[in-house]
C-alpha cells in the first residue's frame, strides 16, 4: 500500500513554490502587458511623426549611385506653389510647396543631369545654372518655370562648358523658399561627374 499523506513540511514547500508559480505568471502577464503598452507607445510616437517614417520610405525608393541620390527633373518639375505676401518684397509672389520627395532629399548629395548655362551677367564665376531644358526653351527666355532650373554654388573644379552643354553634377541639395538672390533649388560643392 503506498502513502499518500503528505508531511507537512513538504505541504509547506509546495504550497510556497505553487504560489511563486503563481506570482510569476502575474508577473509575466504584466511584463506582457507592459511591452505591450510600450509598444503601443512607441506606435502613437511614430503614427505622431508619420514624416520621419514616410522620408525613410522615399529615400529607400530613389536610385542611389556613387553616394547620391539620382533625382531627375520629374521629381523637381513636380511642384506647386502657393501666392504670398512677402514684407521684405512689399508685394505678393509665389513661393514653391515642395513635394514630399524633394523634402526627403533636402541636405542629401544627390546627382543630377541637364543643361549648361553660364551666369556671366552676374560676374560670379561661382555660379552656374543646371536647366531641365536647353538655353533656347529654359526659364531665361519665358519658355519654362523657376523649378526647371538649379543655381549650382561654388562648382569644384568645372572645365570650360558650352552653352547647352549637357552635364551631370553631383552635390548637396538645398531647397530655398524665402532668400530671393538665390532659385528655388541650390546644388552646393557640386562636381562634374564624368
Amino acid at each position: 500500500m503506498v502513502n499518500t499523506t503528505i508531511q507537512p513540511q513538504k505541504f509547506k514547500f509546495i504550497f510556497v513554490l505553487g504560489i511563486a508559480a503563481i506570482l510569476g505568471m502575474f508577473s509575466c502577464s504584466s511584463s506582457k502587458s507592459e511591452d505591450a503598452t510600450n509598444l503601443a507607445e512607441i506606435s502613437d510616437v511614430m503614427a505622431d511623426n508619420p514624416e520621419q517614417e514616410s522620408e525613410k520610405a522615399i529615400l529607400e525608393s530613389l536610385p542611389k549611385l556613387d553616394g547620391a541620390y539620382v533625382l531627375s527633373w520629374s521629381k523637381l518639375l513636380n511642384i506647386e506653389f502657393e501666392d504670398v505676401f512677402v514684407d521684405s518684397l512689399e508685394m505678393e509672389t509665389q513661393l514653391p510647396l515642395f513635394n514630399d520627395t524633394i523634402k526627403a532629399l533636402d541636405g542629401k548629395m544627390v546627382q543630377v543631369e541637364g543643361f549648361f548655362v553660364p551666369v556671366s551677367e552676374t560676374g560670379d564665376e561661382n555660379i552656374v545654372i543646371l536647366s531641365a531644358f536647353p538655353y533656347a526653351q529654359c526659364f531665361f527666355c519665358g519658355k519654362a518655370g523657376v523649378e526647371s532650373i538649379i543655381d549650382v554654388i561654388k562648382p569644384k573644379y568645372l572645365p570650360a562648358q558650352k552653352l547647352d552643354a549637357k552635364i551631370k553634377l553631383k552635390g548637396k541639395l538645398r531647397l530655398n523658399r524665402e532668400d530671393f538672390d538665390f532659385l528655388i533649388y541650390i546644388l552646393d560643392d557640386a562636381e562634374l561627374i564624368q
